[in-house]
């Protein structure tokens, strides 16, 4: 029985930020550059920005569904990336 589970890795949260989609009910988003509208299941790229997506973090629970339909990308959990980028915000913002 194949399961998916939750394993950690570092990575280059730059990296990461500039090539994820974020996918919500119905339509994803680029991180890089917050275009909406994004369709996940057919899009290589972000059709504002052109960069190539390489992640994908879900907004619901759909995660299997997603990661059926798009094995190319490298699934990151969003809880694990809102927090990273908003523990480097917080650092950013009190050494400015």
């Amino acid at each position: 029985m194949i399961e998916l589970l939750r394993v950690w890795k570092e990575f280059d949260i730059d990296e990461v930020s500039k090539h994820l989609l974020i996918v919500g009910e119905s339509a994803g988003d680029c991180s890089n550059c917050r275009e909406l509208g994004i369709n996940y299941l057919a899009a290589k790229s972000c059709p504002k920005c052109g960069n190539d997506f390489k992640y994908v973090a879900s907004r619901t629970h759909e995660t299997r569904k997603i990661k059926n339909k798009r094995p190319d990308l490298i699934f990151i959990d969003l809880e694990d990336y809102k927090k990273v980028t908003g523990r480097i915000k917080a650092k950013d913002l009190f050494h400015n």
